[in-house]
């Protein structure tokens, strides 16, 4: 890369404007909407009667629009890609600079050994002659002496070359990385105006994208949900981005629910063709569910909701982080155990009518100012339930424990099935607590598959159609309960059972 090239580039900045041989210094974009596949960029520029404006090529050149603002009129425009070579995006001019001056030094090094090289050469081959004697031995001695410091100033240049050619190419390849488009190539936009004032350019690019992000932190006393409601955002258009920016997304069709355990369904295994398989239990990707808007920094219309804030995010593709807003509710928190997934209990915080409505993303999850995970919180509008996973707690556990033999031929009955297991629920904390202990007996899928001799102890607060059975166990500090579970599964004899 030329001296030459960059110096031209840097100078050059993002877009310049031409008007009788003057160039003026482009600016960010002060306006951009993004939507989950791409953004529309606005910028605002002074108006002269004829304008050359040079835009990077992550733009689409069919979207580009000119217009007046004010008195300004644009009698017309036109948009043309053209070679640009050595053009750089503003935002990437310092480390188009490190570049430059990683390769001269690269430059400058490998220069120092080939001079070095060429000097041992000479010095190998210049051995004068009629030299006898002392005057033989003395010219070898210094000989030697000169050959040594030249052959250590060589090791010492390799090293030093070895290191500047591996920082030039970690540059470069960053470089190269964060580049937006398509090297030397731009998109110029011809332009004609009438009047004093300024215009607005506006252009689609689709090197953009965002998704909602939370933190949120547990009260675990007092079972307040203190939230920040954020973005995080990347963009490669080659547009740098400091204004006003507009998060945009698309309204819930219904209500979304967190998942939950499903029914245990015991039916009959019946061999089936590959090909049919394949067909009947494809995974089909649904269609993405839309959103609900928040608050005061949402903003909801008839097909769209999103989320206003202000920021810089350079034109480079790194991520950015931005907090648009904050938010607080009231929740009860409870510990949620389900022995059959993991012996540890959930820490779980459910808000029963939320004050807001909340788009799906990723949680950041604290309890007590301590940082315990990440989760996924679903889509929800306003007044609807949320229950937030906040992490395990260790010393509050239930562990299941087979009573009844589960290998072995006095276990395996054709036509029968039985099982049965102890719960063991502790509690390890220096206090009493309540824990929701929840488990499920198998539900038939058909008549001929008979759920006989249930036998539940304690009977559960909770039963349901589907077979889930929810307990709740309080135990002071350092107790232990148990709950027994016993089931038989009768079917026919010739025919085989899968539970899934």
């Amino acid at each position: 890369m030329k001296r030459s090239n960059l110096l031209a580039a840097a100078a050059a900045l993002l877009m310049a404007v031409v008007f009788c041989g003057a160039a003026f210094a482009s600016q960010p974009a002060a306006r951009v909407d993004v939507y989950p596949r791409g953004a529309l960029v606005q910028m605002t520029l002074e108006a002269v009667p004829d304008m050359e404006i040079e835009l990077p090529s992550t733009l689409n050149p069919d979207s580009v629009l000119v217009t007046g603002v004010g008195n300004v009129k644009v009698t017309g425009f036109e948009v043309r890609e053209v070679l640009r070579t050595g053009w750089v995006p503003p935002s990437l001019t310092p480390l188009a600079d490190e570049v430059e001056k990683a390769y001269a030094q690269v430059a400058l090094l490998a220069s120092r050994s080939a001079s070095i090289a060429q000097a041992v050469k000479h010095l190998e081959e210049a051995v004068p002659s009629g030299l006898k004697g002392a005057e033989l031995e003395a010219y070898i001695d210094t000989a030697l002496k000169k050959r040594e410091t030249l052959e250590l100033r060589a090791s010492e240049t390799k090293v030093l070359l070895d290191k500047a050619r591996k920082e030039y190419a970690a540059l470069k390849e960053d470089f190269d990385r964060r580049f937006p488009g398509t090297p030397d190539r731009i998109l110029l936009v011809s332009a004609q105006t009438e009047g004093k004032g300024k215009i607005t350019v506006e252009a689609w690019t689709d090197s953009a994208s965002w998704r909602p992000i939370y933190k949120m932190g547990l009260d675990s006393s007092s079972g307040k949900i203190s939230g920040v409601y954020g973005v995080e955002v990347s963009q490669k258009s080659g547009i740098d981005w400091d204004g006003e920016i507009v998060f945009h997304t698309v309204r819930p069709r219904g209500g979304i629910h967190i998942p939950e355990m499903r029914p245990l369904v015991v039916d009959f295994y019946e061999p089936r063709p590959v090909a049919k398989m394949l067909m009947t239990e494809a995974v089909s990707l649904a269609p993405m569910e839309d959103r609900a808007a928040g608050e005061a920094f949402m903003e909801e219309g008839l097909t769209d909701v999103s989320i206003r804030t202000s920021s810089l995010v350079y034109g480079f593709g790194d991520s950015v982080e931005i907090d648009a807003g904050e938010f607080s509710e009231k929740s009860e928190v409870s510990l949620v155990s389900i022995p059959e997934f993991s012996p540890e209990a959930w820490t779980v915080a459910k808000v029963e009518a939320l004050g807001r409505a909340l788009l799906p993303g990723e949680a950041r999850l604290s309890v007590d100012g301590r940082e315990t995970g990440t989760t996924m919180i679903p889509a929800r509008s306003m007044g609807q339930d949320l229950e937030v996973p906040f992490g395990t707690t260790p010393l509050v556990t239930a562990k299941r424990e087979e009573m009844l033999p589960t290998t072995g031929t006095s276990w395996i009955i054709k036509g029968k099935h039985q099982r049965g297991y102890i719960i063991t629920v502790s509690n390890g904390l220096a206090e009493a607590v309540t824990v929701r202990v929840m488990d499920r007996i198998p539900v038939p899928a058909q008549d001929s598959i008979k759920i006989q001799d249930v036998a539940i102890s304690p009977e559960p607060v909770e039963k349901d159609e589907k077979g889930f059975l929810t307990w709740e166990v309080k135990l002071e500090k350092g107790q232990s309960s148990e709950i027994s579970l016993k089931y038989t599964v009768s079917y026919p004899s010739d025919k085989e059972l899968i539970f899934r």
